[in-house]
């Protein structure tokens, strides 16, 4: 990794995927090769659009139109990348995001992915790369509602639509972006995202 230009490494995939550990291991990997590294979020939880999202998510708010709920997660995106990525990337930080944008298109209305595609990569920062964790959809539900963590989106069948987004994504955006088998060991996960990095 370049230690002089700040890059913006995002790490996705369904929810159950296991991106929280990848990112943490990620972060420590990029560190320990002498990074400053941020680890960032998304939707975040400390925002008015972000604490918006996750009370709606999480049923504790009257449900929204599916559009307008993921045009609510591009509000909080700019702010976020406003407000954090982009001086982060200025001071030549690694900026290692869990979720972007690739969520946004994968998880809105097929019939609007195109649009809110061009619209978040006109008004936030593009990743360097995107990488994206490919896990089972049955297996990410049982994680999920395992931890007791579930929201709105997290039941097989949406999570197979998600994960058509997703391919529709890599096909269709333009970013740098590389698939990784998400079935494995956390380790075994993780070394295939560390040979992306190259």
């Amino acid at each position: 990794m370049n230690k002089t230009k700040g890059k913006f490494i995002v790490i996705e995939g369904i929810g159950g995927c296991g991106k929280d550990t990848q990112v943490k291991m990620l972060a420590d990997y990029l560190g320990e090769k002498g990074n400053r590294v941020l680890i960032t979020r998304e939707h975040t939880r400390d925002t008015p659009p972000g604490i918006l999202i996750e009370r709606i998510i999480k049923k504790q708010e009257d449900q929204i139109d599916p559009l307008a709920l993921q045009l609510l997660f591009v509000v909080d995106r700019r702010n976020h990348d406003a407000e954090v990525i982009k001086p982060a990337l200025a001071r030549g930080e690694t900026v290692v995001g869990n979720r972007s944008y690739p969520t946004t298109v994968a998880y809105c209305p097929e019939e609007w992915r195109r649009v809110i595609l061009r619209l978040n990569q006109e008004i936030v920062t593009r990743p360097d790369l995107v990488v994206i964790i490919d896990t089972d959809p049955e297996t990410a539900a049982k994680r999920v509602i395992g931890r007791g963590d579930a929201d709105i989106f997290d039941r097989a069948e949406s999570l197979r639509r998600c994960r058509e987004g997703y391919v529709w994504y890599a096909k269709n955006s333009g970013d740098r972006v590389a698939w990784v088998d998400g079935n494995g060991t956390r380790e075994e996960v993780f070394e295939l995202i560390r040979r992306k990095l190259i």
